[in-house]
């Protein structure tokens, strides 16, 4: 699958694992490593979700379709397929928009 990324600083913290390590624990780091890895092995997005890895979720509230997966309690990947809700299952595209806690009252980006 294809992988692009929200902005040039996200770029910069998923192209170099090293530097993401500087702003956030070892152990989220290895779970994001593993998320990518997935991602980047499967065919599609449906194929990805069909896994179950991550506890992948639809959000809610927004104009594009996202999901979100599972690296800490309140932290989540949050990823946006280039598609359609028709076509969510077959997309080989996904933009990584960050790393956030969107529990509560607001969206906390650790990597915005």
């Amino acid at each position: 699958m294809e992988i692009t990324y929200a902005n040039n600083k996200v770029k910069k913290y998923f192209t170099d694992y090293r530097k993401m390590q500087r702003e956030l624990p070892a152990d989220w780091v290895r779970t994001i490593k593993k998320h990518m890895d997935r991602l980047e092995a499967a065919e599609c997005f449906g194929d990805f979700l069909a896994l179950r890895l991550g506890r992948p979720e639809q959000l809610a509230g927004h104009s594009k379709i996202r999901y979100s997966l599972h690296v800490a309690p309140n932290a989540r990947l949050i990823l946006e397929p280039n598609a359609t809700q028709d076509t969510v299952m077959i997309c080989t595209e996904i933009e990584v928009e960050g790393v956030s806690d969107y529990h509560g009252s607001k969206e906390n980006w650790y990597i915005p």
